[in-house]
């Protein structure tokens, strides 16, 4: 990931974790939404090196692997970047379909006022809590080529999924 996406998982680090003082400064976090984060946040893991997801949130209701992407432009093509990003997805799909733990994909786009988060999940099967939380979470497109692909404009904002989760 580019230097600057290093910035952006602690970033969605900082605000999952309820770090209060990090998200106080956020303006389009409401004062409601600040509180519920700061009292009931979630334990987030940087995960080290490029095998695995960026972020790994842990609470004691649900728990998610985070992958993050952030671009210029409003749609992540996953069959870019020397198609590395697509066969990543790819083997979460298979190892996490396993598992029936639901990944989620945060996309940030870079130069926007508001929320720059966006929300993605697999379209797969799931149960428990994560099956309902899946419900609300826009799938990954998947384009005609075989080739996931994201579309900021149809995501789930991280503020909504904040006011669903919290």
């Amino acid at each position: 990931m580019p230097k600057n996406g290093y910035i952006f998982e602690r970033e969605l680090k900082s605000i999952l974790s309820g770090e209060f003082d990090k998200v106080a400064g956020i303006s389009w976090l409401n004062d409601l939404l600040r509180i519920k984060i700061s009292n009931h946040p979630f334990l987030v893991v940087r995960a080290a090196g490029s095998h695995g997801f960026d972020l790994l949130a842990l609470r004691d209701d649900i728990s998610f692997p985070i992958e993050v992407k952030s671009a210029k432009e409003n749609i992540f093509n996953f069959s870019t970047s020397s198609g590395r990003s697509q066969k990543q997805a790819e083997e979460y799909v298979k190892l996490l379909g396993r598992m029936g733990i639901m990944p989620i994909y945060a996309f940030r786009l870079k130069g926007i006022k508001g929320d720059p988060w966006r929300l993605f999940t697999f379209n797969l099967e799931f149960k428990g809590k994560y099956r309902i939380i899946a419900e609300v979470i826009p799938k990954m497109e998947i384009t005609r080529n075989g080739k996931y692909s994201m579309k900021w404009d149809d995501g789930m904002p991280l503020v909504k999924f904040i006011e669903y989760i919290f």
